[in-house]
């Protein structure tokens, strides 16, 4: 099974926004407490600021006390101290900080954004196995003292945390059309390039030699990879062009002194005694001549198609006619075979007439050979939006697994039969390759179906104009 990239950069992306989000929030919560005191710290020194400019001389610790009890939630009794260092009888609680305050080397922060006529500061210190936060602030005589419990601020942080995850709580269901809609863009923009890619490598033609994917059209990650590409397509280029200079010069090296064997063999068949053990073997080895000239005649037509020089001499071809006289010699020579025929009238199309009759032969010529030997061959022709449509229909003992676009590769054979008994003919695996080459070059298409368990069918399309 075929892993999806796509589906590993889509999976790669959300792991990271998960990952993110999740390390996001550890780090908020882990790092939001002190920030959060901060404020909370500022906002308190705002109100004392408040009501020390409202309230009377000398200042009433206790009244601002009740007040700065309400700006903060569910503070609890003796969580909130307040004292002056002028008064007379400070609080038992009181007492601990201010003597902490005094021996120990305080060091004060000035909060931010107070009001300039009532600056506050800051101090932390622990008193009493407490932590405690500290503001103080200057007086006419002396200076106000403010401190809460650390706890107090970390309650009201937490309140905050837990408004915010209620919030996302609330909202999780576009978060995660939000996340999914990012992801499948960057999924999508990701994969882009490489569609891009894959696209210019789908066009490259090669049989043309100068053809190159250019790598200053991609981004440069891709840049060696496309060199690599190049290399490989002209090596392939070269070895294709050697292969198919073989196959010409081979057929044509081959086709005179095979014609001349055949010639000769001729001769010595009809000089052969009738029936005699020399007249069946060398009818035997002329049979084999006529073959070698056959898979001859079939690479050096391959060599052209390869070489772009498959040159079409068209001409007027009366197609009811050819198949009529085709089918009469096939029924003469295979008996055994019953062949039915739907030919619409008049069908006619301009094509060579040496490379349709080699197209039709092959054609016919493998439904017979790998047929049963009391089995059937059905053809089927019509004219269909200026197509001639033509099909021609067996029963094979050929096994299905097999059977599939591979057959019209050049030496492919099918070599799996249902029936082991019967003796599968001997081919030379052009056939089918070289009727390919033939409908491509008259502008048509092939195609090989299975349309019923035991029969094989090759369906044709050709133009029926030039």
């Amino acid at each position: 099974m075929l892993r999806s990239f796509g589906l590993h950069v889509f999976l790669a992306v959300v792991l990271c926004v998960v990952a993110f989000s999740v390390a996001s929030r550890l780090l908020v919560a882990n790092s939001a407490f002190e920030p959060l005191h901060g404020h909370f710290s500022e906002i308190l020194a705002r109100h004392a600021a408040r009501e020390l400019r409202a309230a009377p001389v000398p200042v009433n610790t206790d009244q601002i006390k009740s007040f700065l009890e309400k700006s903060l939630d569910e503070i609890r009794p003796g969580e909130m101290l307040v004292w002056t260092d002028k008064e007379v009888a400070i609080p038992g609680a009181a007492q601990a900080l201010a003597r902490a305050l005094s021996s120990v080397g305080t060091v004060w922060t000035r909060l931010d954004g107070q009001h300039p006529a009532q600056p506050f500061e800051m101090a932390d210190l622990i008193a009493n196995a407490q932590d405690w936060r500290v503001l103080r602030t200057p007086l006419s005589q002396g200076h106000l003292y403010v401190a809460v419990e650390k706890t107090v601020l970390a309650r009201s942080a937490q309140g905050v945390l837990q408004t915010r995850d209620g919030i996302l709580r609330n909202l999780w269901p576009m978060l995660l059309g939000f996340v999914v809609a990012v992801t499948l863009l960057l999924s999508r923009s990701a994969l882009k390039p490489v569609l891009t890619l894959q696209k210019a490598f789908a066009r490259v033609d090669i049989k043309n030699q100068t053809e190159h994917i250019l790598p200053e059209r991609h981004y440069r990650e891709f840049a060696g990879f496309i060199s690599y590409f190049n290399a490989l397509i002209d090596r392939l280029r070269a070895s294709y062009a050697q292969a198919a200079r073989f196959s010409s010069d081979a057929a044509h090296e081959l086709r005179t002194p095979l014609t001349i064997i055949r010639g000769y063999l001729h001769r010595l068949v009809n000089e052969s005694p009738d029936g005699s053990h020399a007249q069946i073997q060398l009818s035997l080895v002329a049979e084999e001549v006529e073959r070698l000239i056959s898979i001859s005649n079939k690479l050096l037509v391959l060599s052209q198609a390869d070489a772009g020089r498959m040159t079409l001499e068209k001409q007027p071809i009366k197609f009811n006619d050819l198949i009529g006289e085709m089918v009469e010699d096939l029924k003469s020579a295979h008996r055994s075979l019953r062949f039915s025929v739907d030919l619409a009238p008049g069908i006619s199309f301009a094509g060579d007439p040496e490379l349709i009759q080699q197209l039709m032969s092959n054609l016919f010529g493998n439904a017979v050979k790998y047929n049963h030997p009391e089995g059937q061959v059905s053809f089927k022709a019509a004219t269909l939006h200026k197509k001639v449509v033509f099909s021609i229909s067996n029963t094979t003992h050929l096994s299905q697994e097999g059977l599939d676009e591979r057959v019209f590769e050049r030496f492919y054979r099918h070599r799996v039969a249902e029936n082991h008994e019967i003796s599968r003919a001997a081919g030379s695996g052009l056939g089918l390759s070289l009727c390919r080459e033939i409908v491509t070059a008259h502008g048509g298409d092939i195609k090989l179906s299975v349309p019923a368990q035991g029969w094989v069918s090759f369906e044709c399309t050709l133009p029926t104009e030039s």
